[in-house]
């Protein structure tokens, strides 16, 4: 099961060598740098680019309207969490119910007439699903000095779910990326009350983990969707410590930022947001309200200019999130 495999994972990494700590002052603390800005920019332009959005449950016949549900509260997790806002459900309804959801995925939508403050509405939809339960009975087993040990009776449950996320521009409907995904979970009781293994919490429970499991932050897909609705922020300014640039941002924890968070730097080339650099935020100390400071390997570091855009990549550079991953595709 995959709890069984994470915790095997996790056990072979018994030691982590942890580096010598930064001597980085306070970066605000220091001379700024002279930055190079992009063609076009103006002092008018340094405002973050924090998104509306509206999370629209998807609709499936087949599917009940509350493992949808799951689906668009894990949707909105990962945007608030990308330092966007999600419009109240409440708003919302009279959107969703007047755009008149499609349960055929291909199908355009007209043009919202209405009045909405959003730039895009997510449709995050539970195309299909399958669980069950297995019932193992109890048994016993020796050890090499002759010990028995029992195992008490379980029931297995275990859940598989496939999905799809359209991102639509707002108030047009026009289609910007639409991708499906996959996710499945599985738990064990032990000493159940039957052999019949349909207790209806258990089916929810691993309904629910399966959901969760569609999007894992580091996924490609994780990282498409990051693209999209997180807050975008720009690079105002470059400090130098001890030969090393480090650039100021004004993308601040009111705006998602984190500290050691990985990030993306784009250009808007001809329409395109082409990506310039990856990086990270880093520590604490030098993550403010409302601004922060990033670095970026040294071979790029040049190619850096003010007015850039900055956003959280969505990418998981930890050993759990490697972890996770290599599990995820293993399973899926």
């Amino acid at each position: 099961m995959k709890s069984s495999i994470k915790t095997i994972a996790l056990t072979a990494i018994s030691v982590v060598v942890i580096g010598c700590g930064s001597t980085l002052p306070p970066l605000p603390t220091l001379p700024s740098v002279n930055l190079t800005s992009i063609d076009g920019f103006s002092e008018q332009d340094l405002k973050v680019n924090s998104n509306n959005i509206i999370v629209a449950p998807g609709i499936k016949s087949d599917i009940p309207e509350f493992v949808q549900g799951y689906f668009a509260n894990e949707m909105s997790t990962i945007i608030i969490d990308s330092g966007s806002e999600v419009i109240d459900r409440k708003l919302a309804s009279r959107f969703i119910d007047e755009i008149q959801l499609k349960e055929n995925l291909s199908e355009n939508y007209n043009a919202y007439q209405g009045p909405v403050e959003a730039k895009f509405v997510v449709i995050p939809t539970v195309t299909d699903m399958s669980f069950g339960g297995e019932y193992e009975k109890s048994y016993t087993t020796k050890n090499k000095k002759g010990e028995t040990k029992r195992h008490p009776a379980e029931c297995d449950y275990s859940a598989k779910v496939k999905g799809n996320i359209q991102i639509r521009e707002l108030p047009s409907m026009r289609q910007v990326v639409s991708f499906n995904v996959k996710g499945r979970s599985s738990s064990s009781k032990e000493n159940p009350p039957s052999s019949s293994c349909k207790e209806q919490s258990m089916y929810n429970g691993v309904v629910a983990g399966a959901v969760a499991d569609l999007l894992e932050k580091g996924d490609d897909d994780y990282i498409t969707l990051s693209k999209y609705v997180g807050s975008r922020g720009l690079i105002t300014g470059a400090k130098a410590y001890n030969g090393k640039l480090y650039f100021e941002t004004n993308l601040g924890r009111l705006n998602g930022a984190k500290e050691d968070a990985p990030i993306a730097i784009y250009q808007m080339i001809d329409g395109e947001m082409v990506m310039i650099a990856e990086g990270e935020m880093m520590g604490a100390k030098n993550v403010f309200s409302k601004k922060s400071y990033v670095e970026v390997d040294s071979d790029v570091a040049p190619l850096i200019k003010r007015g850039m855009i900055i956003m959280l990549s969505g990418k998981c550079e930890s050993y759990i999130c490697s972890i996770n991953s290599s599990i995820k595709s293993m399973t899926n």
